[in-house]
This record gives structure tokens, C-alpha cells and sequence, in this order.
């Protein structure tokens, strides 16, 4: 059955702007799949351009792209207009796309996901993003009318230079995203690479230039800069958009203010109007004042970038203190960085900033912020605060302080053996704060030398999370957390390992322990990558020591590779049965690490390795079947 595109019954839903739609003579037929051959009708509305904008979609051709559970049902193309609705053979349509200003080519196994996920970028040799739109639908078996609304799939930025004594000669967009998702999505902004637009300006008569760029959406700051002359100087005025909507225009202002150049962004939707406020950036600046300023030791300014290094130990009684002409306020503080990030800064309070009573002096206002910033918990990346604060009689005047903060001193710490980065100590919990982490001073096998019980870590049962103290029984409950288990281990909500780091793949173990690998302790033997590895057994003095009294003795398997120097330490810390619960776990004698792998499920077994010494120092390292309901340990690998 062919796809028709139909001409109108009866005028029942009206057009609106940029989007008017064919007649049956303008259209497109292509061939499609089966459907049942009744039509559903759709009203397309689009959004009216603003006067002064480009007009490069107005007789852009509309794609409309019907999909049914599977893949692509039909495509239509709509090549000229009428203030008309459609009409489409609905067949098993039950997504609708449309689309224009850029061309899509999805094929028959184009699945609904795949098409929803269609990026667009900047064509090379491009000055700006293309400017398309975009609009989806899902569709009810029952459903014979549609409203699909279109939207602009990039912002605008207009120039507003009408108050500015500055001879504007061109404008730069740095960070500009070079790519972007064709329709909004619930995964959000597209993390594209990104590209530089550059445009020589001309002021207009009554200096506003609407459209000079088109910006795709972003999450992170875009920084854009006006370049001129004041009075034959040349100067630059930066400003920054803190992040970028599609559908929006961004206006940016550039105007004396106090005999200081500034520029401001304000934003409006692009039909409507309403107005928010940006951030911007001043081209003389508000500067941290050096002789004013409490600096504690360990803590370094870069006086001339507003920039402040904080250790990881963090900082207290700090002051930054600014000069002039009246007294200044903080306007926002923004947190960026990995994994910490506002909410759990705000919860936990690591940030704490007041202001201080501004005074005067002879040379100006004196403004003084107390800063305090607490030592970074075990495992806690580097992040970034950045304050922005503006003099207190003015709604758009603004500076920026960047606060870096270091990571913790107490790094998970790792090591690279085998071409595989290992933990340097068994896992605990996915809690970073619960791992164990080398004292200062020492190293880690000074760790378990003066601690051995301390760094056998935590026992598991195949896919389940839930650490069991190796020297106590498992009794009341053999299944802490009440979970199914996660077959195969490789879920989250599963992961006894922190966060970048996972259950090692029973290839992985084989790379570290090749198959036929024999251990005659002190030997050497060749690990699957190649790297030569040194091992031997380590006993120390004494015997085990535990709060349950547990018996056995010290003992590690040392690896330790001829090229690096680099070493991996493995406890022969035992492991329990499933039906095993006495608190002993056979200390000093043999291990047994998991993989993520299983066999004969379900109701079948985990797979791991086993390290058998006995009580000696000879062993054949060799791929172990173990109930899954039994305890083993987990040297977690960190991911690539």
C-alpha cells in the first residue's frame, strides 16, 4: 500500500507561522509498510518568526516520519504550503516525527529509540548552527486527531549596542556546541565537541542586529565576546552564558555604565517574550584585593584571573576582600565539578561563605567575604565553586571568583599489574568513604603488614552488594540486603565496588593468573599480557587477631612485575561456604576472588579464582565454581 499525504476535508486546524502545509500536487509518496488504512489528522503548530529574524525556514520542505513499535513505518515530504491540517494514513503509526530545516534519511530498520536519538551538527565552514525545527508525538491506538507543536532546535543571539560608545568590529562565540539532538529529548543536551563562530560586525542604524548567531543548546557555560574600539583603543568585552535553550533568544547588551563597558545576556522565549536574567562578566572587573584579603597557608590566589587554589584539607578563616567605589554583594554561587556537585555540597555543607560589614577607606569601599570550605571526605574528587558578586546598587553588574577546591589527599588507591588497574586492597562497600586508604607515610604493603585484618576487606555472595564481616557467622540472615541476585554481576544496584570500578571478568582474572600458571613460591611466570611477575609468599610474625577471636595465620601472595616495579598484594584470607556459619574463614590458608561470570543458571554457580596454598607455598591458580550463595572476596578492576 502506498502512503498518501491527503488534501484537507475541512479547515479544522489553523497554521501558524513558519509552518503552513501542502496540498496533495507538492508532496512526496514513498512506499511503506502495512497498515489498516485509516488516517488521522494533525494540526502542526509552529511558531511565528519575530520581525528582523532570518527567514531560512520559511518554505523549508516538511519530513514527517511515521513509526510503529519496531521501525520506520512511512516517511512524507510537504514541499510547498497551504494554512491547511493534514491528513496521514495512520496505519500502526505510533510515534510521529516532523521535521524542518535539515534533512534526516532514517531507513526501514531505523528503530523508534535510534531515530529519537538523530543528531544535526554545524556543517564545516559554517559561521552559525543550522536553524531547523522539530516536534514529536506519541500516538494512541484510538487517537484520530493530533496537535503536534514544533519548536526551534537552536537559540538566537540578537546584539543590542544602542547604549555602548564602543565601535563594535566583530563578535566571537568560544565553547559554542558543535552538535546537537534534533528533538528534545529526556536524556537531555547532546555533549558535543565544540566549535568557535566568529562575525564581522556593522553596527545597524539603530544599533540592533537581530539573529547574528544560532547556537545549539548546551549544559556548560558559552563564553561570547564583543571585540571594538573605544576612541581608536581597542577593547574586548566578554560575557558568558551560563548554559543555552533551545527555542530561546538570547539578547546580549553591551552599554556604559559608570564610564565602564559592560555586556549582559537577557533571555526571552522566542514566540513570548519573559525575561531572565544572565550572568556577564565586567571589562574592568571586580578583582580580589590582595592587601585586604586573609590568605591561611596552603592556600594560593591568582590575583590577576580571580582564581583560588584550596587544598584538599580545605580551609578556614579565609577572606576575600575587594576594593570599590561602593560596597558589593554575592549575587549566586555555582558549584561545578565531578560527582560533587550543588545538592550535596548544600546538604553536607563543605561551603560555607558570609559577608562581612563593607567600610570605607581613603582608596575606596572595602567588601569582605568569609569563606570556609571543609576538608574533602576519603575518595572525593576536585571540584569547583565559582562566586559571582556585584556592586550592591546595580541589578547587572558582575564579577566572578573560581574556587578550586584539590581532591582528598586519600586516593583509592590502585594498582597496574597485567595491563589491568586493580585495587590495591579487597572491597568493602560502594561507599568511597568505606574503603581502606594508605595512611600517610606509609605504603600498602606497610598497611597489611601492621594491619592484616584490617585490610582483608569484605566477604560477598555472587551479585549481591552486602559485605559480611569475614571472622563473625552470617547468621541471623544469609542475604543482608534482600536481593535477587544480579546474574550477571554487572548492575549498579548490585556493584559492592565504588564508584569507576567494578567485579573483575573471569578473562581478567586469566590475564593476571593464565591458565597452566604455576606458583612455587618465590618464582616468577609470564602474565597474559606479556609483563613478567616475581611472586612469593609473605608470612608475618604472629597469628590472627580478631574481636571474635578467630584462628590462622598472616599471610599474602606478593606479585610484584620486573618492568615497573609496580605490586599487587592478594591476602590468603579464606572464604566460606554456603552453608558454612562459623565465624573462621580459614586465614593464611588459600582465597577465592569472584568474576562476574556464572554457570548453569538458574540455581546454578558463580565463577571466580581460587588460590589454594594450604598452609604451604605451592600453588595452581585455577577457575572456581562456587555456590552462589557462598562468600568470596572482590579485587575490583577500575573502568576504561
Amino acid at each position: 500500500m502506498i502512503n498518501k499525504i491527503f488534501k484537507p476535508k475541512t479547515g479544522v486546524f489553523a497554521l501558524m507561522g513558519l509552518l503552513t502545509l501542502a496540498s496533495c500536487s507538492d508532496k512526496e509518496e514513498m512506499p511503506v509498510a502495512s497498515g489498516d488504512g485509516s488516517e488521522i489528522s494533525v494540526a502542526l503548530k509552529g511558531l511565528s518568526a519575530p520581525a528582523g529574524a532570518p527567514a531560512a525556514s520559511q518554505q523549508e520542505a516538511l519530513s514527517v516520519f511515521q513509526f510503529g513499535t519496531d521501525n520506520l513505518f512511512s516517511k512524507s515530504v510537504i514541499k510547498s504550503y497551504n494554512p491547511e491540517s493534514i491528513s496521514l494514513v495512520k496505519g500502526t503509526t505510533q510515534t510521529l516525527y516532523c521535521v524542518s530545516g535539515i534533512e534526516l534519511d532514517p531507513t526501514e530498520e531505523t528503530t523508534p529509540a535510534e531515530f529519537a536519538l538523530s543528531t544535526v551538527s554545524t556543517a564545516e565552514g559554517d559561521n552559525t548552527a543550522p536553524l531547523f525545527l522539530s516536534g514529536w508525538s506519541k500516538l494512541e491506538s484510538t487517537q484520530m486527531n493530533c496537535e503536534l507543536v514544533m519548536q526551534r532546535g537552536v537559540a538566537r543571539i540578537d546584539i543590542d549596542a544602542t547604549d555602548a560608545d564602543m565601535e563594535i568590529s566583530s563578535i566571537t562565540v568560544d565553547n559554542a556546541p558543535a552538535a546537537s539532538y534534533v528533538f528534545a529529548t529526556e536524556k537531555g543536551v547532546l555533549d558535543s565537541e565544540t566549535t568557535v563562530y566568529t562575525h564581522e560586525y556593522e553596527t545597524a542604524p539603530d544599533g540592533i542586529e537581530k539573529g547574528v548567531f544560532m547556537l545549539f543548546e548546551s549544559a556548560k557555560e558559552v563564553n561570547v565576546t564583543v571585540h571594538g574600539t573605544v576612541e581608536g583603543t581597542e577593547i574586548n568585552v566578554p560575557a558568558v552564558l551560563s548554559s543555552v535553550e533551545r527555542n530561546k533568544v538570547y539578547t546580549l547588551r553591551v552599554y556604559d555604565k559608570n564610564a565602564t563597558l559592560k555586556a549582559s545576556f537577557t533571555m526571552s522565549d522566542w514566540e513570548e517574550g519573559g525575561i531572565f536574567n544572565g550572568h556577564l562578566e565586567n571589562a574592568q572587573g571586580l578583582f580580589i584585593d590582595e592587601a585586604n584579603s586573609v590568605i591561611p597557608e596552603g592556600v594560593t590566589v591568582d590575583y590577576v584571573n580571580n582564581i583560588v587554589e584550596v587544598p584538599g584539607t580545605g580551609v578556614k578563616g579565609m577572606k576575600l576582600a575587594f576594593r570599590s567605589d561602593i560596597s558589593l554583594e554575592i549575587d549566586t554561587v555555582c558549584y561545578a565539578g565531578e560527582r560533587v556537585m550543588l545538592d550535596s555540597i548544600e546538604a553536607k555543607k563543605y561551603v560555607k561563605i558570609n559577608t562581612e560589614k563593607a567600610y570605607n577607606t581613603d582608596k575606596g569601599v572595602i567588601s569582605k567575604f568569609d569563606v570556609n570550605i571543609d576538608p574533602q571526605l576519603k575518595g572525593r574528587p576536585d571540584y569547583e565553586i565559582k562566586m559571582y558578586v556585584k556592586k550592591s546598587i546595580m541589578a547587572t553588574s558582575y564579577s566572578d571568583v573560581t574556587i578550586r577546591v584539590a581532591p582528598s589527599p586519600f586516593q583509592i588507591p590502585t594498582v597496574e599489574l597485567a595491563g589491568i588497574t586493580w585495587m590495591a586492597f579487597n572491597c568493602t562497600t560502594p561507599d568511597v568513604d568505606d574503603q581502606i586508604y594508605v595512611e600517610e607515610g606509609k605504603t600498602v604493603e606497610d598497611m597489611y603488614t601492621e594491619d592484616w585484618v584490617k585490610c582483608v576487606g569484605g566477604l560477598f555472595q555472587f551479585g549481591r552488594k552486602y559485605m559480611y564481616i569475614p571472622y563473625q557467622s552470617y547468621n541471623p540472615c544469609n542475604n543482608l540486603g534482600d536481593q535477587k541476585q544480579d546474574i550477571p554481576w554487572v548492575h549498579e544496584s548490585h556493584m559492592p565496588c565504588p564508584e569507576g570500578y567494578r567485579v573483575p571478568t573471569i578473562n581478567e582474572l586469566l590475564q593476571l593468573f593464565p591458565e597452566g600458571t604455576q606458583l612455587n613460591t618465590p618464582c616468577s611466570y609470564v602474565a597474559g599480557n606479556g609483563e613478567t611477575i616475581n611472586a612469593e609468599i609473605v608470612r608475618l610474625p604472629g597469628d590472627v587477631v580478631t574481636p571474635t577471636n578467630v584462628n590462622g595465620v598472616c599471610r599474602y601472595l606478593k606479585l610484584t612485575s620486573e618492568e615497573t616495579g609496580n605490586c599487587l598484594i592478594l591476602p590468603l584470607c579464606g572464604y566460606k561456604g554456603d552453608k558454612s556459619t562459623a565465624a573462621s574463614s580459614n586465614f593464611g590458608r588459600d582465597v577465592v576472588y569472584w568474576g562476574n561470570d556464572n554457570v548453569g543458571c538458574p540455581g546454578g554457580y558463580g565463577r571466580g579464582i581460587r588460590l589454594l596454598f594450604n598452609w604451604g607455598a605451592n600453588c595452581n591458580p585455577n577457575i572456581f565454581q562456587f555456590q552462589m550463595e557462598a562468600f568470596a572476596y572482590v579485587r575490583a578492576v577500575k573502568n576504561n
